[in-house]
């Protein structure tokens, strides 16, 4: 009898078939497939800037992949190498923008009603203007500082995202040349 290994995996119902054919390429056969309706983290794709990436998502619904491979696969010592690095490339998910904005939003109506004490003709309500101009003028520099820090993080993220990308592409193409060998 011919001894196997086998992995389970789970994706997204829209990610299935781009997974069976990626874990094809690394010898591995589906055995069984299980659709589970209940919320769950599985691979699933992201679109971001240039492409799509892979990243672990929290999902409604997901499919369970079991797969298996030989152990006397041709060439598995080479292909585990590649695949564990395949399947160890970073897709960092990039940071919201959601808090930053409404954080930054909220002090705006703070400076309006500054202005408004201020266009008022008592001299304390003037001094509360500025105050209030001041105190919420600095609360929307501090939220715009956050904002620049978020988008410069999502651009981090988006780079290595297309750098795994076009990692992912030579690893595949490596492994493609590794079986083709091995059938030709």
């Amino acid at each position: 009898m011919e001894r196997k290994e086998s992995i389970v995996i789970q994706v997204a119902p829209n990610y299935e078939n781009e997974k069976i054919r990626e874990m094809e390429k690394f010898g591995w056969e589906l055995q069984n497939r299980q659709e589970i309706h209940e919320s769950g983290v599985a691979f699933a794709t992201r679109t971001s800037g240039d492409g799509n990436y892979v990243i672990n998502q929290l999902v409604s619904k997901y499919v369970k992949l079991h797969f298996a491979r030989s152990l006397s696969f041709p060439n598995l010592d080479k292909i585990k190498l590649i695949e564990s690095e395949y399947f160890n490339l970073s897709f960092p998910s990039a940071p919201s923008l959601i808090w930053p904005y409404i954080f930054t939003l909220f002090w705006v109506p703070g400076i309006i009603i500054g202005l408004v004490f201020m266009a008022i003709p008592w001299s304390v309500t003037r001094v509360l203007g500025i105050v209030m101009i001041i105190v919420n003028g600095l609360l929307v520099l501090a939220g715009r500082s956050w904002i620049h820090k978020r988008r410069n993080a999502q651009k981090a993220a988006d780079r290595v995202c297309e750098q795994s990308t076009r990692r992912a592409k030579e690893l595949i193409a490596q492994v493609e040349s590794i079986t083709a060998s091995e059938i030709s």
